[in-house]
């Protein structure tokens, strides 16, 4: 349950709620907001949340985003999809540090 799914993400908790879905949780001690990364097969879900509970539908594209694979294109410009989980990764941290810092 807490093996490391994606080597660079590693300051949270990992949990796996069944074989084909994978869940990493980062609330740094002290902090209210933090994110949560969904794996699903190909596919991610990269969410801003405040507290481990959380839960939207339909969030606004600033506290939660899908990433895809990468498309043709982005293949060829040499875009990988943890590149493009990395990026969605960092915009999300730097969306719950934001609201950390307006809480406190």
């Amino acid at each position: 349950m807490g093996e490391t799914m994606i080597k660079w993400l590693t300051q949270g908790k990992w949990e796996r709620p069944h074989d084909k879905m994978a869940v990493y949780t980062e609330i740094l001690p002290g902090q209210r907001w933090g994110i949560r990364v969904t794996l699903l097969a190909a596919e991610a879900r990269v969410d801003a949340i405040d507290g481990p509970r959380c839960s939207r539908y339909k969030a606004p594209r600033y506290l939660s985003a899908e990433v895809k694979p990468p498309s043709l294109l982005e293949r060829l410009r040499g875009v990988s999809f943890e590149d493009k989980l990395r990026r969605e990764v960092e915009a999300k941290r730097a969306v719950a540090a934001s609201e950390n810092a307006k809480r406190w």
